[in-house]
């Protein structure tokens, strides 16, 4: 069913693609297979995806939107070329550092963190703490160059001084933030949840509550997005929650996870 359903959506995209000029790539077609651990060790039967002319097998990762997506969703090798592609740059920044005011080495390593740490972090959420250990390295690196900081000094100041989050909270930050342009209905719709209805009129009515789902695999189920937004949203105190304007509602919740992880 999963498969017939794919085709025909291949399908409607190859008919997008030649009204408009355009070609699909038959061969250069990828998939990958969601498969539970318990399922991953017996030798199942995989399904062909057929793409024009082309078969195509499942891959044991897939990348899409840059993000590596391998059968378990464990992000492993995700979060490894984040990291190696990474160290890779910030040594070429080290290399041109002398060459740099201090405004714009601050420029290109925040735009650096930005577009290496916090792109798609989101679905990191509910990782193991050794996988959120390897990106934070990374960030420490960053800090270090950034404050000219040796090596062997301790970050954790440093971290505080440019005043940015650990990499377990900037995830959760970019969760909440998504979870508010939800409920002030500002996402794009494929990101709407339910709101939770209440069943009388209350003070904290004006502070919309999210419906939580219960996941049936806590150990991925619970990292979605559709439970974890609410889970996270429905935490807050209702005066934050009743913040309609975004920037504002997000220098609050800095300030909250800033004082939680230095304090």
């Amino acid at each position: 069913m999963a498969i017939s359903n794919m085709e025909e959506c291949i399908s409607e995209v190859r008919m997008w693609l030649s009204n408009n000029h355009l070609k699909l790539n038959d061969d250069k077609t990828d998939f990958v297979m969601l498969i539970p651990p318990s399922t991953r060790q017996k030798h199942i039967q995989l399904p062909v995806l057929s793409v024009g002319s082309s078969l195509i097998t499942p891959s044991s990762k897939s990348r899409n939107l840059g993000v590596v997506f391998d059968q378990g969703m464990t992000f492993h090798d995700h979060i490894s070329k984040t990291v190696s592609t990474g160290f890779f740059y910030l040594r070429s920044i080290a290399l041109a550092k002398k060459y740099l005011p201090a405004e714009a080495l601050a420029t290109l390593v925040h735009a650096f963190v930005s577009a290496r740490i916090d792109s798609c972090s989101s679905i990191l959420y509910g990782l193991p703490k050794c996988e959120i250990n390897r990106l934070q390295k990374l960030l420490n690196q960053a800090a270090r160059l950034l404050t000219h900081t040796g090596k062997y000094d301790q970050i954790t100041p440093i971290i505080r001084k440019l005043h940015w989050l650990p990499v377990h909270q900037r995830i959760q930050f970019k969760i909440l933030t998504l979870a508010h342009k939800v409920v002030y209905e500002t996402s794009p719709l494929y990101l709407r949840l339910p709101k939770h209805q209440q069943s009388r009129i209350t003070r904290s009515s004006s502070a919309p509550l999210l419906e939580r789902k219960r996941a049936k695999k806590r150990s991925a189920g619970d990292r979605a997005f559709s439970v974890a937004a609410p889970s996270l949203w429905n935490a807050l105190p209702v005066a934050i929650r009743s913040t309609g304007d975004l920037h504002a509602f997000q220098r609050i919740i800095k300030t909250i996870f800033f004082r939680n992880a230095f304090s």
